[in-house]
């Protein structure tokens, strides 16, 4: 991931474990004006493969974008052994045995550089071209417990698109004949995944509380021990009397530049529960929340269209299998999602090398869509092209007609600016060319896109908006290598 947000707030402090998180500051106080909104719904087309064993992290680390084992590097092309102590990024992480005790999970960038959780990662899992196949979430399971050893392995949950579980199941248990590592393909409706959003009231502090009391104490944890207490106070913080309920608990790193950027922004989190769990508002108990709490149900649309506000998209429902790259998808804008020294893993090369020669000619970025309506009446098992007004490539033909006939010519060629990716109403996500970017944000000439919608002779217009790693990414893209 790059990010300067994260040099920013190396030196920010730590929550202290022998207490509850901010809220319970305030206890004393009711703001009987404002009121938390809570907003949660069930991801009806999850499934999940539950991962474990001395090898299960090492597996993993194979097979996935993420970094996952926090005892190698890259260094000068070559995955080696972390024996040298001035390595200073890796010094303060606690030396421990990944391959014994359920740990968590490790984390390459933080606050204050690599860290230890048992809060969930997005990764994704790459076909042998570099193309995603899926992404996923992978759950440190179960959040709490006694203690590191009071489980003999590392174990796991991997989240994907109920579609493609199969297909992964597959890949995962070929994978497995050389592993000490179990893995197997969890029955549909064992498990439930939630989307919870918790939003506190405007105008409580300058800074979103959510960063100096969740965001930053979590990236400093640099022990399996402290990871343990911390994932206790934060479940007894929320879900109180109801610990045990969760499996499986992810804080959302897509959205963390929001909370840099809004007091107000809300946190959003992935929750894995077993099947007796009927509605998750019924296990989300918080006492010591010293606001009203405005509880609602939410529709799977809502969802997408909050995502697609933020431009991200989540699972195979919003992108093609095997069409994309990871980072045009920018997953080196996520935090952790995706690793450039943890040696080879099924599509490392195409990914490294795109990352090193900083030739990737185009991005994902959120859109709005003017009279999205008529998008209803276009089928299509391919993603709908995006046209624009730039200038258009030539391309050279041989004339079959006329007093020239035999002869080469050039003529223009009209090549697509982009393509819709996915929407809902008005809000959708767009993978668009790099020179349409920079025409719309630095240069100020918004460029006219559109999806051409011949059977009604009309069209719906592309508005590209702003993403939020757009200034650092159009800073490194000037000093890239002119594409040819």
């Amino acid at each position: 991931m790059k990010s300067s947000r994260i040099c920013r707030n190396i030196n920010a402090p730590r929550m202290r474990l022998t207490s509850t998180i901010w809220l319970c500051r305030a206890a004393s106080l009711r703001y009987t004006s404002s009121c938390a909104h809570l907003k949660y719904c069930e991801q009806l087309n999850k499934s999940f493969l539950h991962i474990k064993g001395p090898d299960a992290v090492k597996f993993l680390n194979g097979l996935v974008t993420s970094k996952m084992l926090p005892t190698y590097v890259k260094k000068n092309l070559t995955t080696i052994e972390v024996v040298d102590d001035s390595l200073s990024d890796f010094k303060a992480v606690t030396d421990f045995d990944t391959a014994q005790g359920n740990w968590g999970i490790f984390k390459e960038v933080g606050a204050n550089g690599p860290y230890i959780s048992r809060f969930g990662t997005y990764t994704g899992l790459l076909n042998s071209k570099g193309k995603i196949m899926t992404d996923a979430i992978i759950y440190p399971t179960p959040v709490l417990i006694d203690s590191v050893e009071s489980r003999k392995y590392p174990e796991y949950l991997v989240e994907v698109n109920r579609d493609i579980s199969a297909q992964i199941n597959h890949i995962f248990q070929s994978h497995t004949l050389v592993s000490k590592v179990k893995s197997k393909l969890e029955p549909t409706g064992k498990l439930k995944s939630w989307y919870l959003s918790l939003k506190f009231p405007a105008g409580i502090a300058d800074e979103n509380p959510w960063l100096s009391d969740l965001i930053i104490p979590m990236e400093t944890v640099k022990a399996p021990t402290i990871a343990v207490e911390f994932a206790k106070h934060v479940l007894g913080t929320f879900f109180r009397g109801h610990e045990d309920k969760v499996l499986g608990l992810f804080i959302d790193p897509r959205n963390t530049e929001l909370l840099y950027e809004s007091p107000d922004a809300p946190q959003v989190f992935r929750l894995v529960t077993s099947s007796d769990v009927a509605d998750v508002s019924n296990i989300f108990h918080a006492p010591d929340i010293p606001f009203d709490l405005d509880i609602q149900k939410i529709a799977a649309e809502d969802i997408r269209v909050e995502r697609f506000t933020n431009g991200y998209v989540d699972g195979l429902t919003d992108f093609k299998q095997e069409t994309v790259l990871p980072l045009e998808l920018n997953f080196d804008f996520i935090p952790n999602a995706v690793s450039f020294d943890k040696g080879c893993y099924v599509g490392q090369e195409l990914t490294a090398r795109t990352f090193s020669t900083g030739v990737l000619r185009k991005r994902a970025v959120p859109v709005v869509l003017e009279n999205a309506e008529l998008l209803e009446s276009l089928k299509s098992e391919k993603y709908l092209q995006v046209w624009g007004d730039s200038p258009s490539t030539t391309d050279t033909a041989i004339l079959a007609h006329g007093p020239f006939a035999g002869k080469s010519a050039t003529r223009k060629r009209r090549r697509p600016a982009g393509s819709l990716l996915c929407y809902e109403t008005d809000r959708g996500v767009a993978i668009l060319r790099n020179e349409y970017l920079r025409e719309a944000f630095e240069l100020g000439k918004m460029p006219d896109l559109y999806i051409e919608i011949e059977s009604a002779g009309s069209k719906v217009r592309v508005i590209p908006q702003k993403p939020q790693w757009y200034e650092e990414w159009s800073d490194e893209f000037s000093e890239a290598p002119t594409e040819v």
